[in-house]
């Protein structure tokens, strides 16, 4: 029986420009099914003449590497600002090419002008991080899937813009203008039993006066809708938020329904109260107390007198729209 070996210089394979990883692969496969073939054949006799393994990654990166330095540098999105953003990356990219095309690619857009760069790298090549950290790049923030990492390369300090430096609770004070009653709950898992207004953080997105209503309705199961906004309040180093500063916002609604049904894994305890006594309780927070003043004030000589309203209002952005609050004008000096 003859046997013939085949021997394939597989790094001659990969430095050649014409063959890509596709092919490599390919001829890795082949090679293993002919080193199979002759093992059968020989009856598991030749084991001297076994091909050498070698682990598939060292090519699969050697060959990924190879290709990289044949592309362009890093493709990104250049902003206004004269930053440039990647988001686009290979999912076999590995750390050691990266690394050559990122210097690189930041060498070009120096040259170019720019003033900054930024990442966004995938979950799935979060090993990519720490190369780009090699390279002076630091986090500037994550979310869900993804981690944004910057670098400064214009003149000077660094003058890029931190992240998001609040998060947002809304409450909505529920106030049925026909008996004086505003909603109120307690909350199960607070040490102290104070009567408050049912809230919750607002989602990205998402309006305040839509996040008082959702807020309100999965705490206590009574629909209800936005009419104003009563009171901001800012408060820095606020537990829970992460080393961010918390805005809390209270909105005034009125009720749609008003059956209680409220969330026994969030609430120990719900009703409607009269503003009056919800004034005069001690089992309650001061900015709530605070609230249930204002509202008694704007029951007896009219909410025009609290209420900072509502009006959306075009962006300078074409096709955007904001919301306003402020203090009703009279129509007379309002623009047109």
């Amino acid at each position: 029986m003859v046997l013939i070996i085949l021997r394939i210089n597989l790094f001659d394979i990969v430095d050649s420009s014409e063959y890509s990883f596709i092919l490599l692969s390919k001829h890795l496969s082949q090679r293993n099914q002919l080193q199979s073939q002759i093992r059968r054949r020989a009856g598991g006799s030749l084991r001297s003449s076994r091909l050498p393994e070698t682990p598939a990654r060292c090519f699969s990166c050697r060959a990924r590497r190879l290709q990289l330095h044949r592309e362009k540098p890093l493709t990104g999105k250049v902003d206004r600002f004269g930053g440039v953003t990647v988001s686009h990356f290979a999912p076999d990219t590995c750390e050691e090419a990266f690394s050559a095309l990122l210097k690189e690619s930041v060498t070009q857009w120096k040259e170019q002008g720019r003033v900054a760069v930024w990442l966004h790298l995938p979950i799935a090549l979060s090993r990519l991080a720490a190369v780009a950290a090699t390279h002076g790049f630091t986090f500037h923030h994550a979310r869900q899937d993804q981690a944004v990492l910057c670098l400064w390369i214009g003149e000077g300090e660094s003058r890029l813009p931190g992240f998001a430096t609040h998060q947002v609770g809304v409450a909505g004070a529920v106030l049925d203008e026909t008996n004086g009653k505003v909603l109120v709950v307690q909350d199960k898992n607070k040490t102290k039993n104070a009567w408050k207004f049912p809230g919750g953080l607002s989602d990205l997105g998402e309006n305040i006066g839509a996040t008082a209503a959702r807020e309100v309705y999965e705490e206590t199961g009574v629909r209800a809708e936005f009419r104003s906004l009563l009171s901001i309040r800012q408060q820095h180093n606020h537990p829970g938020a992460f080393g961010m500063s918390d805005m809390y916002l209270i909105c005034r609604l009125s009720p749609l329904t008003h059956s209680i049904n409220f969330c026994r894994h969030e609430c120990l305890r719900c009703e409607w109260m009269e503003v009056a006594e919800l004034c005069r309780t001690a089992e309650t927070t001061p900015i709530t107390s605070r609230m249930a003043r204002l509202l008694l004030y704007g029951l007896h000589h009219g909410f025009q007198h609290i209420d900072l309203t509502m009006e959306e209002l075009p962006a300078v952005y074409s096709g955007m729209f904001y919301q306003l609050f402020h203090r009703q004008l009279p129509e007379s000096l309002r623009c047109s």
